[in-house]
């Protein structure tokens, strides 16, 4: 291959890869929460630890509501984390890489009804605990870094910060690996560009 050629294809593998960074898969399964066990509803349901309603999940604490259509739900299905009598949590494993950057992202509002607290904490791993309060008003999107100190599966966990009957209420929540900055993928096409330099002048001589 002429060292012309051998940059050009180079640098389309380079950007290649970088397209295929921004499109990641989120790492969560049912991050909506549209499969549980209560088929279509409307209201809330409850979801008591140690069970399975819902799917990819575990359920701990003693109990997170399942809402739809009202007390702060979403979109679809969301999960009150207070529970009915509650409080409760929800925790899924995700598998990372030792040293690579994952962002964390989830929907967040709260359950208007009653004046309970609407306090919402989220650990991944071993990191230090993230701490959120849900709005009755509206939703917001929640979104932070987490840096993997192992590889294989890190457990991400959602846990209310109150008791009572209504809390924050999460949806849509997403693990995916974070994309590197624009700037670090210039330095990596100059970098292949000087490797194509000193070829081209390797083969000259």
């Amino acid at each position: 291959m002429k060292p012309s050629n051998f940059i050009k294809a180079v640098m389309f593998a380079a950007v290649a890869a970088a397209g295929v960074a921004k499109a990641d898969a989120n790492l969560i399964q049912n991050g909506d929460f549209e499969t549980t066990a209560f088929g279509a509803f409307s209201g809330y349901q409850i979801a008591g630890a140690g069970t399975s309603k819902i799917a990819n999940w575990t359920i701990g604490g003693v109990s997170v509501d399942v809402i739809n259509g009202s007390y702060g739900a979403i979109s679809g299905n969301s999960i009150d984390m207070l529970g009915t009598p509650g409080p409760g949590s929800l925790s899924q494993g995700v598998a990372t890489i030792a040293g690579h950057d994952y962002t964390v992202s989830f929907d967040l509002s709260a359950n208007g009804v009653g004046g309970d607290s609407k306090a919402l904490t989220v650990t991944v791993g071993t990191a230090p605990a993230f701490n959120f309060v849900g709005d009755m008003n509206h939703h917001v999107t929640e979104t932070f870094n987490y840096h993997a100190t192992t590889t294989g599966t890190t457990l991400l966990t959602f846990t209310s910060a109150a008791s009572g009957y209504s809390g924050a209420v999460i949806d849509n929540v997403s693990v995916t690996a974070a994309v590197p900055e624009p700037e670090t993928y210039a330095m990596l096409l100059a970098g292949l560009g000087m490797v194509g330099f000193i070829a081209r002048r390797k083969r000259s001589a």
